[in-house]
């Protein structure tokens, strides 16, 4: 059974505690990131203005040494070049001494080297340019400025290295204070990733253990329903949670499943009675079914042996030989294929084989008014119908398509494949037809054991899978399609 006190958080669902434990751990990790990276920002800021100073220091001195070449090349050479040279540095050292000045004049040491400096570069300038006049002069005295200007560009690197050495020591100083801050920081961020790595494992475990005891003991009843063993006991839910939701769905399950066993068990009896009678029903009504193949099929023959005895009679009077013996030999094939043949279906080729001898009758009786075809598409001998299908068809076609016309018609019989796994009959004629208005069933009335025989022999063998449709039109003749599957029931 599970706790009856579960924990307050256990009323949230599991999706919310989620939620709540990854928003906890997205706050505490952006926190300690801003604070890690707003420090790294700023001594990269500190780094940087430190680096900034120490190369305007550097860019005023080398600046300061390239003017001091130009003029020492100027005095040895007099090249005007070297002229130009010294005299267009002048504004630049200017310009680098004002920067130099707004970066490092913050303590009492940079001041006073900086402005030594530019003490240094105004007497350096005044003298380096009395020795250039003194030198266009042609005179002799310019040696004692530039030995001045010599003096005096000795005392102005050695505040530049005096100033480079104050940097120095700050930067020094700078470092021993930053490292202290980095250790902090580094133990912060340790710390912080040590605290969250806990959240971590600490919710892992409890929540883990909130999950897989109740399905522990949900598999445990499972497995117990499975061997058959249905009267388990009520699981107590330990949330309100999908867990919760779900032992108290296996509780309706459980009982359930236990009564509609119980349940079954009742009926198990009494279905298999009811089993019993319907097998017993359904072998009646095929023994009736097959009755009533048997009762119609055995209508045809007397009604078609009267036609033909009746035209066998009158060919007789009119002639003696081969068509007389001819039209015996169709009539004693189709009575023997009638009599012999006790089963209910045959192929299709050998219905047509038997149509053809029916016609052979026909054609001797009629002339030159009947004329028949039939074109057959299929394999012929794999697929069966119920016997004599096509002949009372072809019988009707003649009797009141043919035999009403003076002149006579043509009867076409296709088969065809007509789609996937079907066929298609078709018996066509060119006779008399009859009126939209009337019923192929009153138009046929008077064959007795034509159109309806057949249309019922083919539902009850095709189990009303077939299709059968009549179109006929006066004057023009009657069409019957017959669709059936393409394999034999």
């Amino acid at each position: 059974m599970f706790s009856k006190r579960p924990p307050v958080w256990s009323k949230f669902s599991i999706k919310t505690r989620l939620m709540l434990f990854f928003t906890l751990i997205v706050i505490c990790i952006s926190i300690l990131s801003a604070y890690i990276l707003n420090t790294a920002f700023k001594y990269l800021d500190i780094y940087e203005d430190d680096l900034v100073k120490n190369a305007s220091i550097h860019n005023l001195g080398t600046t300061i040494a390239q003017s001091n070449a130009s003029f020492e090349n100027y005095i040895m050479y007099s090249n005007e070049t070297y002229l130009s040279d010294f005299t267009s540095a002048k504004a630049e050292i200017w310009n680098l001494w004002s920067i130099v000045w707004n970066q490092n004049n913050a303590d009492l040491a940079s001041y006073f080297q900086i402005n030594a400096i530019r003490y240094g570069l105004n007497a350096y300038f005044e003298s380096a340019e009395r020795t250039i006049f003194l030198k266009g002069t042609a005179s002799e005295d310019f040696t004692e400025p530039l030995f001045r200007a010599r003096k005096i560009y000795s005392y102005i690197d050695m505040y530049l290295q005096n100033l480079v050495s104050i940097r120095l020591g700050k930067v020094t100083q700078l470092h021993s204070e930053q490292v202290g801050r980095m250790n902090t920081i580094k133990f912060i961020s340790f710390g912080g990733v040590g605290l969250i790595a806990l959240l971590f494992i600490v919710f892992g475990v409890l929540f883990s253990e909130s999950i897989s005891k109740p399905i522990r003991l949900l598999a445990k009843s499972s497995s117990k329903i499975a061997e058959g063993e249905l009267n388990i006991g009520k699981l107590l839910p330990s949330s309100q949670d999908e867990i919760g939701i779900l032992t108290s769905t296996f509780n309706t399950m459980s009982k359930n499943i236990h009564e509609m066993v119980e349940s079954l068990k009742d009926k198990a009896e009494l279905e298999k009675q009811l089993m019993a009678d319907e097998v017993k029903l359904l072998a009646m009504n095929k023994t009736v079914q097959e009755a009533q193949f048997l009762s119609l099929q055995s209508q045809i023959n007397p009604h078609f042996l009267f036609n033909t005895l009746n035209t066998i009679s009158r060919m007789s009077l009119f002639e003696q030989a081969p068509k007389t013996v001819r039209l015996i030999e169709s009539l004693s094939n189709l009575l023997r294929y009638n009599l012999n043949n006790q089963n209910t279906v045959i192929s299709i080729d050998d219905e047509i084989a038997m149509l053809q001898e029916y016609i052979h009758i026909q054609k001797t009786r009629y002339g030159s008014r009947l004329a028949f075809s039939v074109d057959c598409r299929i394999d012929a001998a794999t697929i069966f119908i119920p016997v004599f299908t096509l002949q009372p068809l072809v019988e009707n076609a003649v009797k009141y398509g043919i035999e009403p016309m003076e002149e006579g018609g043509e009867i076409r019989v296709g088969i065809f494949e007509s789609g996937i796994d079907e066929i298609l009959i078709t018996i066509a004629d060119t006779g008399a037809g009859f009126a939209p208005g009337k019923t192929p069933e009153s138009a046929f009335q008077s064959t007795g054991i034509g159109l309806k025989n057949v249309q019922k022999r083919l539902n009850i063998y095709f189990h009303g899978k077939e299709k059968f449709i009549i179109e006929s039109s006066p004057g023009k003749g009657t069409t019957i399609s017959i669709t059936i599957p393409g394999k034999s029931c």
